[in-house]
């Protein structure tokens, strides 16, 4: 990656200062299910670097980076009985932060202990709590919520069909949920269909939506952006071309769920599609999708590719983009001051 010049990094630095904080708190996952193993795995989320690993249990675990003792780098060292052992002197600690064991005549001081974070495992990706404020030394506070999960899936009903890891994007998280009330964009940015996974149209083909944005009456974290879709043909609809996505957004956006659902065969597809801050304005995007037996993995790829696809088009109009604390709104836009309200729970209050 070549280093911005100073003009770049001097609008960069202007579009920063216009946008909310850049890691609101909630989950973001961290990492696959299948990264970790006997080896600790390094990650940089929200400003701050983890180690990640399985305790003897086989749960995951998520611990500050560095020893407490020295200062080495723990992701150089090995998980033994479920702690991490430091490359540099073998201390070894604990999933909750706690200097389990140290060699002999060095024995470790009550107070010996590194700051831990809630993790939890879904449907094969490690999700870890994002806090705002000093992560204290020790075992991470419970989360205010967690994750649910897709029954279906845990059952074996829907299947894992694949897996998309869409890279470094440039954009503050606000962006993607903010766009979910954005109505006046979607006919000129969505309408025009597209080839699954590229950019390239389909000549005569559009893509009329229907879209609306609600919270949740009961999970205040929650809130659910639901989209009709239809197929036209040069101004004609194409009769069962329809489909029903509903969107679950689960936190600040770290975590979103798509249930597809399809009218001519009543197959429905999950997707996940996950938003992990690694800088101010740079996400790590991150796709997962299962499927039912009325849908093959071949058509469950199309629906997803279409989806990113059309995904992809925001992304050159939101990594130059502003934030308008007071945006000049008109009849035709969603809720958008809705949406920021009941976002700012993310955000500390004081």
């Amino acid at each position: 990656m070549h280093a911005l010049s100073l003009e770049a990094a001097e609008i960069e630095a202007a579009r920063e200062a216009t946008y909310p904080p850049p890691y609101p708190e909630g989950w973001y996952v961290v990492a696959r299910s299948d990264e970790l193993s006997s080896q600790p795995v390094q990650v940089r989320v929200a400003g701050n670097d983890l180690v990640l690993f399985r305790d003897a249990s086989g749960a995951p675990r998520a611990i500050e980076a560095y020893c407490p003792h020295m200062g080495a780098n723990l992701a150089d060292g090995k998980v033994r009985d479920g702690c991490i052992e430091c490359p540099f002197h073998k201390w070894r600690i604990d999933g909750e932060g706690r200097v389990a064991h140290v060699p002999k005549g060095f024995g470790p001081e009550p107070v010996h202990r590194t700051s831990s974070w809630p993790v939890l495992d879904l449907h094969g990706w490690i999700c870890m709590f994002h806090r705002h404020g000093t992560i204290e030394p020790g075992p991470a506070p419970a989360p205010p919520y967690s994750l649910e999960r897709v029954p279906e899936i845990d059952s074996g009903e829907l299947r894992h069909r694949g897996d998309y890891d869409a890279g470094a994007i440039h954009m503050h998280l606000l962006e993607f949920v903010e766009n979910s009330v954005d109505y006046q964009h979607f006919d000129p940015i969505h309408g025009e269909l597209r080839v699954p996974w590229t950019n390239v149209r389909v000549p005569g083909m559009r893509i009329e939506h229907v879209a609306t944005w609600r919270r949740d009456e009961n999970e205040p974290q929650v809130s659910w952006f639901e989209n009709e879709a239809e197929l036209s043909f040069r101004g004609k609809v194409i009769p069962r071309s329809g489909a029903r996505a509903r969107v679950r957004l689960e936190g600040p956006g770290g975590l979103v769920r798509f249930d597809f659902r399809i009218s001519a065969t009543g197959g429905r597809v999950v997707m996940f599609q996950s938003h992990t801050p690694t800088a101010p304005l740079t996400q790590r995007v991150r796709f997962r999708w299962f499927s039912d037996a009325k849908v093959s993995k071949l058509q469950a790829g199309f629906i997803v590719g279409n989806w990113v696809s059309q995904w992809r088009q925001d992304l050159g109009i939101g990594s130059r983009k502003i934030y308008r604390k007071r945006p000049l709104l008109s009849r035709g836009d969603g809720p958008v001051h809705q949406l920021r309200r009941w976002y700012s729970q993310f955000y500390p209050t004081h």
